[in-house]
């Protein structure tokens, strides 16, 4: 009985026969559509199934979701609060195969907010998902979310962050005060 290395553990065992195709490549950008489809439905359980039962998730603030348990109450509990009748569309930027068993997506998308006609820039983000074959079927295995910024926008938030605090607290109100009036 051989030993499994560390590599062959992770799907990158280049003596497998099977090779993707484009079946392969079509299931695995199927996981951003599932994605997109339990989002628009607020449906956590849904957004979470195309995904291990070991997913690492980092939400694009910086939240690490262990687990595809995790990863549907997470995404429920924002669904019903802070992002809830948001509406999410995306697409995938590509799928670089690793192995037959192992892969890399990239994708990118936007939300247009509850109340709101068009997606908010500031709302855009891009992820790299690792997808991983197991039992005939394509699931992630990480993802990694990241807003996408502009330089000149990062710049400005860094101003607002220099700020002390009672500074920040003016900007926040004055934000507030502005938005009241469009309404």
């Amino acid at each position: 009985m051989s030993q499994q290395t560390p590599i062959d553990s992770i799907g990158l065992n280049r003596d497998q026969t099977q090779t993707p195709n484009d079946a392969d490549e079509k299931s695995i950008r199927a996981i951003l559509h599932s994605m997109i489809e339990a989002w628009n439905a607020g449906d956590g359980t849904a957004f979470a199934a195309p995904f291990t039962d070991e997913v690492d998730f980092v939400v694009w603030e910086g939240t690490h979701l262990e687990g595809r348990q995790e990863l549907a109450v997470f995404t429920q509990q924002i669904f019903d609060t802070v992002v809830k009748g948001s509406r999410l569309e995306g697409a995938v930027k590509f799928v670089r195969f690793l192995s037959p068993t192992l892969a890399v997506m990239h994708s990118v998308v936007r939300t247009t907010l509850a109340g709101q006609t068009k997606p908010l820039p500031s709302r855009d983000s891009m992820e790299l998902i690792v997808v991983r074959k197991r039992d005939g079927q394509w699931r992630g295995q990480s993802l990694m979310n990241a807003r996408r910024l502009t330089m000149e926008r990062q710049l400005f938030l860094d101003d607002i962050d220099s700020l002390p605090a009672d500074a920040q607290r003016q900007v926040s109100d004055l934000v507030a005060s502005l938005k009241r009036r469009r309404h």
